[in-house]
């Protein structure tokens, strides 16, 4: 059956021109804010809590404009089955690739960190196509559904990228295979751990927030540069990423730095633009501990011995 949807619909769909397909966009936003209300309860509450200057006209004009955006981003991920790698990169501009020219010529590895933000599924195509001389990795969270996975697996690879299973990244790193390679990390998500040994508290966007650092352990352990993918919609279909560095030198970061400095650049570009971030997603589902609420009256909260090297 899964394999009669990717054949019989979703591949004959991608294959429309994307003026059509944004005509579907619009459609599927009337469906599914006008009339199912996919998650519009958390949508709300979402955006309440992180923009409570907004009074409710504002609100409502910007939960329109996520839903208008979040359609787009749908049928985009769609017509990637079919588009082509140089409509991908035509569409996705990175304005600074050259900063990781030397860390190529060093054979060193570099971790680049983004979120659910903007369609990074398309510009994830379009990586390699900027990245010539290195490997690109991305890490993904495999579907339960292993025969879709493969499908989509095989259809992103085809740019170049190596898709990693989250579940795998620490057999990686214990060798890397594609040395020198650009690993990136969608570092937004929340924290199926609420160890404080291994969870990132922080007030973001109004609220204590818990982050992963996955990345961070990685990066102090592998001796990695950190870059943040600062990445943006340019206008309909069209995206452009700005890499800044977070640091060279993680070993030498007190615990805690680098996911620190990850959750205020992302906090700064949801509140230069709200509308691209995934508002579905129940970022805060979890209460902070009363501990964390208590502890980030000094920023962050860290506790005590805590380590990610």
């Amino acid at each position: 059956m899964d394999q009669l949807l990717y054949y019989l619909v979703l591949l004959p769909v991608s294959k429309l021109p994307l003026g059509v397909l944004y005509g579907l966009s619009n459609l599927a936003y009337f469906l599914g804010y006008k009339v199912f209300g996919y998650r519009t309860e958390v949508v709300r509450q979402n955006m309440r809590g992180s923009f409570p200057e907004w009074d409710e006209a504002t609100l409502e004009k910007q939960v329109k404009a996520f839903y208008h955006y979040f359609t787009d981003s749908i049928v985009e991920s769609v017509k990637l089955f079919s588009m082509s790698l140089e409509e991908a990169r035509r569409r996705n501009f990175i304005t600074n690739p050259e900063v990781l020219h030397p860390y190529a010529e060093q054979g060193r590895s570099v971790i680049i960190v983004g979120a659910h933000y903007a369609n990074w599924e398309m510009s994830g195509l379009s990586f390699p196509g900027h990245f010539p001389r290195q490997n690109v990795m991305a890490i993904y969270s495999p579907m339960s559904n292993e025969r879709m996975d493969k499908l989509i697996k095989a259809n992103r690879e085809r740019a170049g990228v190596y898709l990693l299973s989250r579940r795998k990244v620490k057999e990686f790193y214990a060798s890397n295979p594609l040395r020198p390679s650009v690993d990136f990390f969608v570092a937004d998500q929340s924290p199926s751990n609420h160890d404080f040994r291994k969870v990132h508290w922080t007030p973001f966007l109004h609220r204590p927030t818990g982050f992963v650092t996955g990345p961070e352990r990685y990066a102090a352990r592998e001796d990695l540069p950190v870059y943040y993918c600062a990445l943006r919609v340019v206008k309909r279909g069209y995206y452009e990423a700005t890499l800044s560095l977070i640091t060279e030198t993680p070993k030498e970061e007190a615990p805690g730095f680098i996911t620190e400095a990850f959750a205020r650049k992302l906090e700064a570009e949801i509140q230069r633009d709200p509308t691209p971030w995934l508002w579905t997603h129940r970022r805060w589902k979890r209460p902070a501990p009363a501990e964390v609420v208590e502890g980030l009256k000094t920023v962050p909260y860290l506790p005590a011995g805590a380590t990610y090297g």
